[in-house]
């Protein structure tokens, strides 16, 4: 099905960047800071039951539902959790519905983790130094180092939304050492913050492929997937990380479905993702301290880049979007779900571009039952 081609105005804003760093290795790491990575390395890695080696050389332990590292988090401490625990609330019909574009493999081979255990991707000292090089640059992010092109609702505290996804096609922007790119549907109260999608990002991963991933902001605590304490794992086939064997190109599409919502019996927000909206896990509603305690007040869809240089990374295709999804990258059928818990369409949504000489996004509803409420993305970055 075609998406009508229709202009968008490029409108051109430029933010410099004013400095460079190495993510391949840090010069000069004492003693004591590399017995800290160790140390790091030991709360991190836990004990595994089996371990697989993927075709692309990751490594994922099974470990002990219980002894995986959300539950060192202090507020869990007393949990009541199990590995069968799963949602209160049920699939519609609606959510059930199969893509008819190709999906990607993501299943773990060798039959997965055993019942019991849940896969983690294991920990190098090599991730931890980038993501030790990384953190330098937190305290730079209004500096204009991170771009944006987003579709999102209003940031209203009267929205009471509980849950936010998409069907998301799947791109490899090349991107240099020093780069990232994502594509996410990402849902916030005030601080509080979680993402789900595909990024290439050697510096969170050491390579350049597209790999799914999360990410969870609460307060002033953040971090990818695992790395900090937070989200509980109830799936032992499907791991966070996990590279996507196949990308779309040259108009051969390949998508995954992406889902968070909130469990309204208890307050737990679910991942769900593919086809069948297979529950991976969740983040505990004892870990939010802030607005996602109770409801998100802001659902967004698009493109998120990063560059510690003078440059920037592509975004999706690394072109600007020309509202066709055989060409661009997209989201589609988007949707939030409300307090009550059912699903409904976003309703307007309002531009964020902070660098549209870079990237851009734009939406289109379709009124298609297999697009619906379209969002494109994308953009060359910059070429000095």
């Amino acid at each position: 099905m075609k998406i009508t081609r229709m202009h968008l105005k490029v409108v051109s804003f430029l933010i410099p960047i004013m400095f460079f760093l190495n993510y391949d290795k840090v010069e000069g790491l004492t003693k004591q800071e590399d017995e800290a990575l160790e140390r790091r390395l030991q709360l991190l890695n836990k004990p595994a039951v089996k371990t697989i080696k993927t075709e692309y050389g990751d490594i994922y332990d099974c470990v002990d539902f219980y002894q995986q590292p959300a539950f060192d988090h202090p507020l869990l401490k007393n949990h009541t959790y199990h590995p069968q625990m799963k949602p209160t609330f049920s699939l519609t019909k609606r959510d059930e519905e199969p893509s008819t574009l190709r999906n990607t493999p993501k299943i773990l081979k060798d039959g997965g983790c055993p019942n019991g255990t849940v896969p983690i991707r294991r920990t190098t000292k090599e991730d931890l130094i980038r993501e030790r090089n990384a953190d330098r640059f937190n305290a730079s992010y209004a500096k204009g180092i991170f771009h944006f092109a987003l579709e999102e609702t209003s940031d209203d505290q009267n929205n009471k939304f509980t849950g936010a996804g998409a069907w998301m096609s799947i791109y490899a922007p090349k991107v240099q050492n020093n780069q990232w790119s994502a594509s996410v549907v990402k849902l916030q109260n005030g601080r509080d913050q979680i993402q789900a999608g595909w990024r290439v990002d050697p510096i969170l991963y050491g390579d350049t492929r597209a790999r799914f991933f999360v990410l969870f902001k609460s307060g002033t605590t953040q971090c990818f997937n695992t790395r900090c304490k937070g989200f509980i794992i109830v799936n032992g086939q499907i791991p966070l990380d996990h590279i996507f064997p196949h990308v779309s190109k040259d108009g051969n599409i390949f998508e995954e479905r992406f889902y968070i919502q909130k469990d309204l019996i208890n307050g737990n927000w679910w991942l769900r993702y593919g086809s069948d909206s297979t529950q991976l896990g969740y983040w505990p509603a004892e870990v939010f301290g802030g607005g996602l305690k109770n409801f998100a007040s802001k659902a967004a869809w698009g493109g998120e880049a990063f560059s510690s240089g003078p440059t920037f990374p592509p975004m999706g295709t690394g072109q600007f979007p020309q509202r066709d999804t055989s060409v661009d990258a997209y989201c589609r059928k988007i949707s939030v779900i409300n307090s009550a818990g059912k699903t409904t369409n976003t309703g307007p949504l309002s531009k964020f571009e902070d660098a549209s000489a870079l990237y851009q996004v734009t939406d289109k509803q379709t009124g298609d039952n297999e697009f619906g409420h379209l969002v494109f993305l994308g953009g060359p970055g910059s070429n000095k």
